[in-house]
């Protein structure tokens, strides 16, 4: 059975194995890495660097922020209205359909933004294509109720 010693049973459960120490009591540090002939091994090959995205600007993330969230609050009042008509009366049969893929699209332009917040010029033009999707819903909405 090798160097391993087992443990005196004090309960019912099964004994189990404990690796065996050097006489001293110390346990032996880990390997250190490979730095010889075969250390390219360690290495994958052929892969660059990694290199992290510079910070965005906080100026620049606290404009997103707020437009995003002025966003959000108009498109929170035209989805209540929307619910409301829909509610309230039989809308027309394109709506619910158009406004669920237009606001889809909103807040998927809307969380690239936030992704590509780090870009110069990227988050803005996503921002600007949400708000366009947002006034395509609105003016749906008002031609619906």
């Amino acid at each position: 059975m090798g160097t391993e010693t087992y443990a005196r049973p004090t309960s019912t459960t099964p004994a189990t194995p404990t690796p065996a120490r050097p006489a001293n009591g110390t346990i032996p540090a880990p390997a250190a890495r490979a730095s010889g002939p075969t250390s390219w091994i360690a290495q994958p090959a052929g892969r660059a660097p990694r290199v992290d995205p510079p910070e965005p600007r906080l100026r620049q993330l606290i404009g997103v922020c707020g437009w995003a969230a002025v966003l959000g609050g108009i498109g929170l009042v035209i989805g209540i209205r929307g619910l409301v008509g829909v509610l309230a009366a039989e809308p027309p049969a394109w709506y619910e359909p158009a406004a669920v893929v237009a606001g889809g699209i909103g807040i998927a332009l809307t969380i690239g933004a936030f992704l590509t917040v780090h870009r110069a010029r990227a988050p803005w033009i996503m921002l600007l294509a949400s708000s366009v999707s947002l006034l395509t819903t609105m003016v749906m909405t008002s031609v619906a109720f």
